[in-house]
């Protein structure tokens, strides 16, 4: 079973292809080159915003630290590319030369023609959010901004042309524990869908197939550009970044979401 993998170069995205290539090998991977882990924040904010941008970005590069260490790019064939030339004719070329039987999808760009057509039929992205509530960008804050901490989830889903649309196979919903701030569950929720990534593989190799569940909604499609720095305020001035302590003391409330699994 030769299993590929896709995806980008911050610690997050190749811890997930490391655990991986642990247990079933990669047969090879194309590597994206994303943003600075440690963004500017924009001209013309008040300083308030500011500071919490730079904070909040700082503390996301800290988390990653403290949960994934140091991540190299797995020992495979590897083609390294950048947003731009993702969906190259080149990319095309080195898949079909591998000739994977799975791909694995986490971390880069969205996957459009010529590549899109090049991957087989059992490719799967994992999703930083509970699909289809929470589709699109910064997915695993958007759950804390609107107060529903216990929709900080991941999907792993069947890629299609559209955003975070595919039919869904598993998802996953980190534990929350009292001292937990938003970048400590959403490492936590990528160390978990990193773990459940081995036992879908485990799965497949012995059933040949994953159950698919079609979203039967669409949910919220967020932007890069919903983002915006003033956002911060709720997380850090309202909340100190407690919103998990403030759920588990039942002071504030969250809907339990019902997530699909596939084991």
């Amino acid at each position: 079973m030769k299993v590929f993998w896709i995806g980008g170069n911050h610690p997050r995205h190749l811890f997930y292809a490391n655990k991986i290539h642990q247990v079933f090998p990669l047969s090879g991977g194309i590597v994206e080159c994303r943003e600075n882990i440690l963004p500017q924040p924009p001209d013309n904010i008040q300083e308030l915003d500011k500071c919490n941008f730079i904070l909040h970005f700082k503390k996301r590069d800290s988390a990653e630290n403290k949960y994934f260490d140091s991540q190299k790019i797995p020992k495979c064939p590897i083609l390294k590319v950048n947003k731009n030339n993702l969906n190259s004719d080149r990319s095309v070329e080195f898949v079909r030369k591998i000739k994977p039987d799975i791909v694995m999808i986490f971390g880069c760009a969205l996957i459009k023609e010529p590549l899109y057509s090049a991957l087989p039929h059992n490719t799967i992205n994992l999703h930083l959010g509970l699909s289809p509530r929470y589709r699109g960008a910064a997915t695993l804050f958007w759950p804390f901004y609107f107060i529903e901490p216990t929709y900080a989830g991941t999907t792993f889903h069947k890629i299609v042309s559209e955003v975070d649309a595919g039919e869904i196979i598993h998802q996953v919903v980190p534990k929350l524990e009292i001292d937990d701030g938003i970048h400590d569950v959403a490492c936590k929720a990528v160390i978990d869908s990193s773990n459940d990534a081995i036992e879908l593989l485990k799965l497949f190799k012995i059933e040949k197939k994953w159950n698919y569940h079609k979203q039967k909604s669409t949910g919220k499609n967020f932007l890069s550009s919903d983002f915006r720095p003033e956002h911060l305020q709720l997380i850090y001035n309202v909340f100190n970044d407690d919103i998990v302590k403030q759920y588990l003391e039942g002071k504030i409330s969250s809907k339990i979401p019902k997530i699909i699994k596939q084991f």
